[in-house]
């Protein structure tokens, strides 16, 4: 009785398939990394925003006020680095001095048409602190509530992964505001602007910040759709 023996694949077969999966590799690969890389940042960033929120209602109730205007948080830029240094996790606090420690550079726009120096990101005087977590927050102004403005502001700049790349404007750069009464968001009291979408677009070209792509991140859903 002859024996039967199971037909096995050529090298050549092997070759091809091996080519194959290479191929599907190369086009599916990268897209895996980047939504990957996507998914990190943005809960780097939610991670932040969830942290400020924190830290403003802990500080509200410390203080025993209903609002920051009454507190060391808004007399000025170190009040709001104090702030950050009391409630979350600081790992340096970076002035003129050492900003490179904080901050990239330069950042780039999301279409890769334009650039801008750190200096013209956060502007002079600004101040930052690197956290544990890896991001970086910095404080670019502080504005009381008075007369003609019934709500305090300060607006942070987060560099959610530090100095490390992209340095991309709503990449893994982007602002928000914090009022007095704790809310945070592009605009008093609103964290999903409708017309975010179209602001967003609109910034495509500039380099630095990244509000109007904060809102839309927020309106999204907590995703980079853009």
């Amino acid at each position: 009785m002859k024996k039967q023996f199971k037909k096995g694949f050529t090298l050549a077969e092997t070759l091809i398939t091996l080519g194959i999966i290479g191929v599907i590799s190369a086009l599916t690969i990268p897209t895996l990394v980047m939504n990957y890389q996507s998914k990190v940042r943005i809960t780097q960033l939610q991670k932040v925003y969830n942290d400020i929120s924190n830290a403003a209602v802990a500080a509200l109730a410390d203080e025993r006020v209903d609002s920051l205007d009454y507190t060391y948080v808004y007399e000025d830029i170190n009040g709001a680095i104090d702030f950050l240094e009391k409630y979350l996790n600081v790992a340096k606090r970076c002035d003129g001095t050492n900003l490179d420690d904080c901050m990239a550079g330069t950042y780039s726009s999301l279409d890769g048409t334009a650039s801008a120096a750190v200096a013209d990101v956060i502007h002079e005087g600004s101040q930052c602190v690197a956290l544990t977590s890896g991001a970086s927050v910095c404080v670019v102004y502080v504005s009381a509530g008075d007369g003609y403005n019934s709500h305090g502001e300060i607006s942070f700049v987060i560099d959610v992964n530090g100095p490390g790349a992209p340095n991309t404007n709503a990449i893994d750069l982007f602002q928000f505001l914090m009022y007095s009464d704790g809310t945070i968001g592009n605009s008093y009291n609103v964290n999903s602007d409708a017309a975010s979408g179209v602001s967003c677009n609109n910034y495509k070209s500039t380099a630095g910040y990244g509000g109007s792509c904060f809102s839309k991140v927020v309106a999204d859903g907590w995703k980079m759709d853009y």
